[in-house]
């Protein structure tokens, strides 16, 4: 299959049957059901982001105890990742025990803080180096997620290979599985802070080596049935020379450097909504190899722009013919000499050499501009500020309640001219104009009520509406079509946000009982839809949109809060962790983990022998060695698990906090494993009895 895909099919259905596959409802996972992967120890995942308690001052009263005000500051997520994992804004502060780590970064503030710097674009970001095996959260180099696969929502038949001759990693389908579905999903959803998705960038990476080859790149907004391909723009050679981070052949020349970032701009823009590739060189074994363009991000914001959560997901398309069609295709290809954790001085240049890295920009489903800077200097241009009904008022606003809710007592609307143009488009439109009501300095207001125009002149005043707690549905609805006629821009979005805010529900309100299969909906899906017919006689497509999303989120947040409230267990994979599962000889840093959690932990059950240890902290090769020496060594019952099968009876073991080493025990020293690289020493003389054997022994 040819990488190609022609811009003009980017509606195209995936080949893939479990991405074609149209669901059933807003819940329905396609045949791709979540995997559920439980957390390591710490430090091989860091959290960020945690509570953070402030003790206050300790009073004593005579007779009484002693008594302390603590408060906790805890980060709420503004969505999560897989379901499980909790994302948040990058604007809140790491938490403060991690400090010490950012010593050097420009992500430490003066005052001990640690958070994103002013410059940063992004809202949420999560980042998978090949190289680390490891997901990194919102450009902090500390690992969020070990292990390729915990970072995914559902993966079929793929593993990560590493080369250790060419000193590359990256994942492929799996070895023998040519004829088998090779996927990875991932699972964003932000509907928990309902804020919408505004940009949507994301660097996925590739490689193919043969031309019957392919892969293909799937988005699907989480209220929409069907996923769709995202193209592969394969550049010509001409446009590749334009790429700096492409190296170019021997045949092949820069153009001038000023012309070239303009050019590059341009085609970036051309294909915007593409993923952008481009034809290497051949080498002694491959005659076909096409790369995607390192570290660029293709924008792929049209997808998803104005949705509260997406899936992507990408699927491997082996060779048909050759050897090791398997390899053919390769995503998040790095050199294992590219390693990310750790480095958190350099801060998100760091993550710029991971193979996939996806950034999120978040808006607020309704947003509120600022004072416009003309009614500031309106109402402060001449000290004291001026005020509604005063004495310096030059314009007059007559209002013909049809209810006349006040009865007698409508007195006029004085206000100044200056404030009214610079705050509303209405009356700025009229002053300009020729009409009467410009030249005498009056104007009449036809069925309108009289307390709404009111309020909407006061808020031009006092940029704020009086009495705010007090008012209910209805008041906002009657105060947006005031606004509407008006044209006051910050008070029109003001009112929609406030209608949204008193009509949405909280998903985790309703019971978790049932099956998190069975489909629930809005529970006033009629008084939604009458504010829809509301909001487009009011102009409030803003509101009009929510109300969307609201309606189509609903039933997908209450599916995910009911699969987060239920025991892990039933989501749980019965497998061993892919680091142990890819090549254990690759991973012996894996094997250098603490005790075996029990069933309460982290849900790992006691009887899953390929769980029964979790790794410890992530060590580079490096320095593993001198890691080894220094740990002790202990010995095991036989098992059926892992270590078994691997290691023998045989465990690495590390004591727990600053236990000291056991002690030597009489009788003989047995066999040191077959991978240590310094000899154990021999016991002292006289420590063996004297038939030889150690006492006790069976």
């Amino acid at each position: 299959m040819q990488p190609t895909v022609d811009a003009t099919t980017a509606l195209e259905r995936p080949t893939a049957p479990l991405l074609r596959r149209e669901r059933d409802s807003a819940i329905d996972f396609g045949g791709l059901d979540p995997q559920y992967h439980p957390p390591m120890h710490y430090p091989t995942e860091v959290e960020l982001y945690e509570p953070t308690l402030d003790t206050g001052s300790i009073q004593r009263r005579p007779n009484e105890q002693e008594t302390a005000t603590v408060s906790a500051e805890v980060p709420l997520p503004c969505g999560h990742f897989n379901i499980w994992r909790p994302l948040h804004d990058r604007r809140v502060p790491v938490a403060a025990r991690l400090a010490r780590f950012f010593t050097g970064s420009a992500a430490l503030q003066s005052d001990g803080r640690v958070v994103a710097p002013a410059s940063s674009t992004w809202d949420s970001r999560i980042s998978y180096s090949s190289a680390d095996d490891e997901y990194f959260e919102n450009g902090h180099a500390l690992p969020l997620i070990k292990g390729w696969e915990h970072g995914m929502l559902a993966s079929r038949n793929i593993f990560r290979k590493i080369e250790h001759d060419w000193q590359m990693t990256y994942l492929a389908p799996s070895l023998g599985n040519a004829d088998q579905q090779s996927l990875a999903v991932w699972r964003f959803n932000y509907a928990e802070s309902r804020r919408a998705i505004e940009r949507f960038h994301a660097v996925l990476g590739f490689s193919l080596f043969a031309e019957t080859a392919g892969v293909e790149w799937c988005i699907r907004p989480l209220s929409k049935p069907c996923f769709r391909q995202i193209p592969i723009r394969i550049l010509t050679a001409e446009e590749t020379a334009y790429f700096p981070e492409i190296e170019l052949g021997h045949d092949q020349h820069r153009p001038a450097s000023g012309r070239s970032l303009d050019e590059r701009a341009r085609i970036i823009e051309q294909y915007r909504g593409q993923i952008l590739a481009y034809r290497a060189r051949g080498d002694d074994f491959n005659s076909y190899i096409v790369h995607s363009v390192p570290a660029l991000a293709a924008d792929l914001s049209a997808y998803v722009e104005g949705e509260y959560g997406f899936e992507l997901a990408v699927s491997f398309l082996p060779a048909t013919e050759g050897r090791d069609v398997w390899q053919k295709v390769q995503v998040a290809r790095q050199s294992l000499r590219q390693l990310i954790s750790g480095r958190l001085r350099e801060g998100e240049d760091a993550l710029a050499q991971c193979g996939l890295d996806f950034r999120i920009k978040l808006r607020d489903s309704i947003v509120v501009p600022p004072v416009a800077p003309a009614l500031i200097q309106a109402l402060t241009a001449q000290p004291p500020r001026l005020q509604m009904d005063d004495a310096r008022c030059d314009f007059t606003i007559h209002v013909r309640d049809p209810e006349n809710t006040v009865g007698s007592l409508q007195p006029p609307i004085r206000a100044h001219e200056s404030v009214l143009r610079a705050g509303s488009e209405y009356f700025a439109a009229l002053l300009e104009s020729e009409m009467a009501e410009a030249a005498s300095k009056h104007v009449e207001l036809d069925a309108m009520p009289y307390g709404a125009v009111r309020l909407a002149i006061y808020f031009l005043y006092a940029d704020e509406v009086p009495h705010v707690d007090a008012m209910d549905l209805s008041d906002w609805i009657t105060l947006l079509s005031a606004t509407s006629r008006l044209s006051i821009p910050r008070l029109h979005q003001l009112c929609q946000a406030r209608i949204l805010r008193e009509v949405a529900y909280d998903p985790l309100d309703i019971e978790r009982d049932p099956s998190y299969k069975d489909l629930v909906t809005y529970p006033d899906t009629e008084v939604a839809e009458s504010l829809q017919a509301v909001a487009d006689d009011s102009d409030a497509q803003d509101l009009v949109q929510a109300l969307d999303r609201l309606i189509a989120y609903y039933p997908i947040a209450v599916c995910e809060n009911r699969i987060r409230s239920r025991p892990a267990q039933e989501f749980s994979r019965s497998t061993a962790p892919p680091f142990f599962r890819d090549d254990p000889r690759d991973h012996p840093e894996a094997m250098l983990g603490g005790p075996p959690l029990g069933p309460f932990g982290h849900g790992i059950g006691d009887e899953a022998d390929e769980w029964a240890l979790m790794p410890g902290p992530v060590l580079h090769p490096e320095i593993i060695p001198d890691i080894r020496h220094a740990r002790h060594i202990r010995r095991e019952h036989p098992r059926n698990g892992f270590f078994a099968r691997h290691l023998g009876n045989w465990l690495p073991f590390a004591p727990n906090g600053d236990a000291d080493p056991p002690a030597p025990q009489p009788g003989p020293v047995p066999e040191a494993p077959r991978n240590t690289h310094r000899p154990v020493p021999q016991p002292e003389s006289g420590s063996e009895s004297d038939d030889g054997s150690a006492p006790g022994a069976a």
